[in-house]
């Protein structure tokens, strides 16, 4: 790939740091994921390239590449990364299944506890968030990707979703809601941030 002209590159501390001159007034620092090695660099027209360098021995900045190389390293890699999710798609059918066994009745206890009635409930395939309410009409989807953790994990996502119905907003009433009827929400909601079998 040609790089501009006005790009400058060296090696740092096992990065190739790519420095281009701009019209901006402060030095910009970015990584892409197809260039994992590499640091882009976004300088002022003027600054000299010392000096560039030496923006990257900054407290911020060397905070910044531990936590990136600190992800980087959690990271899975692409075959492992897809040989996982050929192995959880095989396993979305148990997920449906255990699910559909166990919603009904959790929804029935929270339903009565709440003091409120949901529409329909339906679970979709859904990876960008665990539940959600429509509070027209109290429809609650559930993500299928929820059956492969603990069932005080779904329990908390119907509570969530079904106090929606009291309060719609994710402000201090809904969680006060959440304290008093669910007071293992928190745990839930970090275990959830995990992988199933983390």
């Amino acid at each position: 790939m040609a790089h501009p002209a006005h790009e400058t590159t060296f090696l740092w501390n096992g990065y190739t740091v790519r420095i281009e001159r701009k019209n901006v007034r402060r030095v910009n620092l970015r990584i892409r994921p197809e260039e994992p090695s590499v640091i882009h660099m976004s300088v002022p027209s003027g600054m000299r390239c010392e000096d560039a360098l030496r923006t990257l021995e900054e407290p911020r900045i060397r905070k910044w590449l531990d936590r990136y190389e600190k992800r980087r390293k959690e990271r899975p890699a692409p075959e492992e990364l897809r040989k996982r999710e050929e192995e959880e798609e095989k396993l979305l059918p148990a997920y449906r299944e255990r699910l559909l066994s166990i919603l009904p009745e959790l929804f029935r206890k929270w339903q009565t506890i709440l003091g409120v009635r949901c529409g329909k409930v339906t679970i979709r395939d859904t990876r960008s968030q665990w539940g959600s309410c429509n509070t027209r009409n109290g429809n609650i989807s559930i993500s299928l990707r929820l059956g492969a953790y603990p069932t005080e994990c779904v329990e908390y996502v119907v509570v969530h979703e079904l106090a929606h119905l009291l309060e719609r907003g994710h402000n201090a009433r809904f969680y006060g809601i959440l304290d008093r009827h669910y007071p293992a929400w928190r745990e839930c909601r970090e275990r959830l941030k995990r992988r199933p079998e983390a």
